[in-house]
């Protein structure tokens, strides 16, 4: 009984720290609409694991764009696909979550499309 716990054990300790703060991590709506996305200042904190959850309501696709963002954190490893040059896609009607751990800094964010864009498809995130 004792070398099945002890084998137990190591187990538990092989599994990554980041695997183990995944399911803990708070999660943070971000919704895109035609022409905004909200909040407009997205606040994280530095180092610690969260969850974005992408939300589009409307019935078009919707890009959200934040290379230096996405560069600079550390992706949990089944949503490093889902970020592609960058950017985040969500189909129509649709909602995508991921999980990282962001780094301190301020990033830019936008829409790929430039009449979006143009039209007030941007924010802002700040990580402290």
């Amino acid at each position: 009984m004792r070398r099945l716990f002890f084998l137990f054990a190591l187990a538990a300790l092989a599994i990554p720290a980041s695997a183990q703060e995944w399911p803990r991590a708070p999660e943070y709506d971000v919704l895109l609409t035609s022409y905004d996305i909200q909040p407009e200042v997205i606040r994280l904190r530095a180092d610690q694991p969260v969850r974005l959850r992408f939300v589009n309501d409307s019935h078009q696709r919707h890009d959200f764009t934040a290379p230096g963002f996405f560069r600079s954190a550390r992706l949990r490893r089944r949503d490093m696909d889902l970020v592609r040059g960058g950017s985040i896609r969500v189909g129509p009607l649709s909602s995508r979550t991921i999980a990282l751990v962001p780094r301190a800094g301020r990033y830019r964010v936008a829409s790929r499309d430039l009449r979006q864009r143009l039209l007030g498809m941007q924010a802002t995130i700040v990580v402290e």
